[in-house]
């Protein structure tokens, strides 16, 4: 999509190494990142860390945007740092409960035990977590979304699938996300 004269104008300056029309960049997008960030890391602290990281490597990488508006582009960028820093924070309790260690396996919801929604999203994948996030909280189409975190759109149909499903199951609703 290409971006409107006034936003190409601050891009260029940005591309020239001006902070403050990188400023005007992250004020223009920084709040809609850090919501994106918070749904899939569910930790504030950590969200804020990597749109932190979202910006720096922004800065370092303008060179690769192209004459198009910077939103899904910085998205992009986003949505990879915070599945990164998820993945980094959460490796070691991933291998221990493979092995067991943490007495890992199925683990039932009872009905007086369901989850609320914002701690079903917490049980989800970091790529589940960034689907909903993409398709129902941004309100991004299938197509957009699978394109944004670069995977056919068959596999983020069944992402979606899969996430609902599990949400569902988890907040004993058929109405999570509807």
């Amino acid at each position: 999509m290409l971006m409107d004269p006034t936003l190409g104008r601050v891009i260029e300056r940005w591309r020239d190494g001006d902070r403050d029309a990188f400023e005007e960049v992250v004020d223009r997008y920084g709040l809609q990142l850090l919501r994106t960030a918070r749904l899939i890391l569910r930790d504030q602290a950590l969200a804020e860390d990597a749109i932190q990281e979202t910006f720096l490597k922004a800065w370092q990488r303008i060179g690769s945007l192209r004459d198009e508006d910077p939103g899904p582009w910085l998205t992009r960028i986003a949505m990879n740092e915070s599945i990164s820093t998820y993945r980094r924070r959460h490796r070691f309790q991933a291998l221990t409960e493979r092995f067991g260690r943490l007495g890992g396996g199925k683990v039932e919801v009872s009905t007086e035990a369901r989850l609320d929604l914002a701690q079903a999203l917490d049980r989800l994948t970091a790529e589940q977590r960034a689907a909903v996030a993409l398709h129902y909280y941004q309100d991004l189409s299938v197509e957009d979304t699978a394109r944004l975190l670069k995977v056919p759109v068959d596999t983020m149909k069944s992402r979606l699938k899969t996430a609902l499903r599990r949400l569902r199951e988890l907040t004993g609703s058929d109405e999570a996300l509807a």
